[in-house]
């Protein structure tokens, strides 16, 4: 029948023009039928943890009490160019925003509400300030201004968080209380070191530190006392020169530290004479140049006698050329030999 035809003809051409297919053999009895591999995606990691902030103090110091973590507290003035920057450059830091992950923090405004109330109770004259505290309460580190670049922001609240780590092992332990002393003479509260320090002093010296002498400890009892109580850092600093008299580390940095303090004092006479017996006893330590630079200062600044200054500063570049501290004396030097023409000042 002529209407059959071209049906025939399109179903042939289907036929020909369809994708050939496989018949997949038979699977034996007791087989077990093997399944197509199909590729697993990787899973994703977490989202990184990134600070939260409180509005409220009260807050923050809950969440640090529960949790046992440090409380940060911010004090910010909205409309100071110093709080701007410090928020821009260092809080909005993506690794600053996930360290601070790990704290209770709060900011809290400075310029007005309750946090203005709070911030005159710190004693600090300008936002921003920078707080932090223990889980309990304790204030163990604080600093005024803007803290750039982020880095060394992270690295000043690292070392509340290593002093509180090593100030919390159970049980007592000299050498994890060593570890928190030197930690805390990195914060502002350096003179809370103290107490820990007699503590270790009481011990047999067989229970101290390995490498830790009385020698060190009372070294770093002066150092912690330097600024907070000037009468108590000179008792542990001389006791540092009768155990390590020849110790050019330690009764060294001793003399060194009381030269500091002397001059502070305006006792530029004796701040003078330390400088000379550490360059006589010491020639050879490492901060032979600070003692040169020191004792020229003390008698440029504090003596009034240019002359002399200037022939300590010549000795120094003389006898030490390849000393790192030779370009800031020559500096200190073009500054000096103006006046020392002008002759005595009075």
């Amino acid at each position: 029948m002529p209407g059959i035809l071209p049906v025939l003809l399109s179903v042939l051409s289907q036929l020909q023009t369809a994708p050939a297919t496989s018949t997949a053999p038979a699977t034996r009895p007791g087989a077990v039928e093997s399944q197509p591999a199909t590729a697993t995606a990787p899973a994703e990691p977490p989202p990184p943890k990134v600070v939260r902030w409180h509005g409220e103090y009260d807050q923050a110091a809950e969440e640090a009490r529960k949790a046992g973590r440090l409380l940060l507290v911010i004090y910010y003035d909205p409309d100071a160019p110093a709080s701007q920057t410090f928020e821009e450059m260092t809080l909005s830091d993506r690794q600053t925003r996930e360290f601070l992950a790990g704290f209770a923090a709060v900011k809290l405004n400075a310029a007005k509400g309750p946090g203005e109330k709070r911030f005159a109770q710190t004693g600090a004259k300008e936002a921003p300030l920078t707080q932090v505290f223990s889980p309990d309460g304790e204030l163990l580190d604080w600093r005024p201004g803007c803290m750039i670049p982020a880095a060394a922001f992270r690295e000043r609240l690292a070392s509340s968080l290593e002093y509180w780590k090593a100030a919390n092992v159970k049980p007592f332990d000299p050498a994890a209380r060593w570890r928190a002393v030197q930690a805390r003479l990195k914060l502002a509260t350096c003179q809370e070191a103290v107490p820990e320090i007699d503590k270790l002093l009481k011990l047999p010296a067989k229970k101290l530190p390995k490498d830790v002498t009385p020698a060190l400890m009372h070294l770093t009892r002066g150092e912690a006392l330097l600024l907070a109580d000037p009468k108590r850092a000179e008792q542990s600093l001389q006791k540092v020169r009768e155990l390590a008299a020849a110790d050019a580390e330690l009764a060294g940095q001793a003399i060194l530290l009381l030269a500091d303090m002397c001059f502070r004092a305006e006792r530029c006479t004796q701040a003078r004479d330390l400088c000379a017996e550490y360059i006589s006893s010491f020639p050879k330590a490492a901060d032979v140049g600070r003692a040169y630079y020191t004792k020229a200062m003390v008698e440029f600044r504090g003596l009034k006698d240019a002359a002399a200054a200037g022939r300590t500063l010549k000795e120094f570049i003389e006898k030490y050329p390849d000393d790192r501290g030779v370009v800031e004396a020559k500096d200190l030097l073009d500054i000096i030999e103006p006046a020392e023409k002008k002759g005595p000042r009075k």
